[in-house]
């Protein structure tokens, strides 16, 4: 299925380059229209499909199975997991401790924001504000999370970076969108680690899990 849609993808390219200044006929343009709407269509559904993965209990106890963890255009609360029997049951964050759906692994944690002067701040402690999934980009001393959200007006799925390391609860947001890795920030939330913060300012690492591959490096033992 990836496969089509490459090939008329790949078509779809020669098709504009072969046309002199994009300049296309009306009955060509309404069949490539088509093309890229089908292909759409099998990545919408292949996103609600149930993937190969597994639930880990607060105990520390695993099943294997299959989880679906959103929808066209939602994200859900209680992940929904079938077992090796085909039997659905529903989970929340308050339920389970992590659980994994295809390449992704995401962590139960409490997470909490607060706003202060134009600036938000976040956490995660211990029965404040609530469990929620985070999705596991990289583990180590210095761990990053990316927190998923739907955009109201387009129910774009997004996400952002957050930096934790262990034994903290506050949480560091990484980037500000297009702008990059919010550097003053990170210049003092990496206290710690002097020479990561002079990278940061020159632009020598300009991305998020290259922050976390150079602190657990150099300066997540110290």
């Amino acid at each position: 299925m990836i496969m089509v849609c490459y090939l008329i993808s790949e078509d779809f390219k020669l098709f504009f380059m072969e046309s002199n200044a994009f300049l296309l006929r009306g009955k060509e343009f309404g069949l490539a229209l088509s093309a890229l709407i089908l292909c759409f269509s099998f990545q919408t559904i292949r996103a609600q499909a149930f993937e190969p993965g597994y639930i880990v209990f607060n105990g520390n106890d695993t099943l294997y199975g299959s989880v679906k963890d959103r929808n066209d255009g939602s994200l859900f609360e209680k992940i929904r997991f079938k077992n090796e029997r085909g039997k659905v049951k529903r989970y929340s964050a308050e339920n389970i401790s992590s659980y994994s759906a295809g390449i992704h692994t995401y962590e139960s944690l409490w997470y909490a924001e607060e706003s202060q002067f134009f600036r938000i701040n976040y956490y995660t402690r211990s029965g404040y504000g609530k469990k929620i999934f985070l999705k596991v980009l990289a583990k180590g001393p210095l761990s990053c999370y990316a927190r998923e959200f739907i955009h109201d007006d387009n129910d774009f799925l997004d996400q952002f970076e957050l930096f934790l390391r262990v034994g903290d609860t506050t949480m560091e947001r990484a980037t500000q969108g297009i702008f990059g890795l919010k550097k003053k920030r990170l210049t003092s939330y990496f206290w710690d680690c002097p020479t990561l913060v002079e990278k940061i300012k020159k632009l020598s690492i300009t991305r998020p899990l290259d922050v976390v591959t150079y602190y657990n490096a150099f300066c997540g033992n110290l």
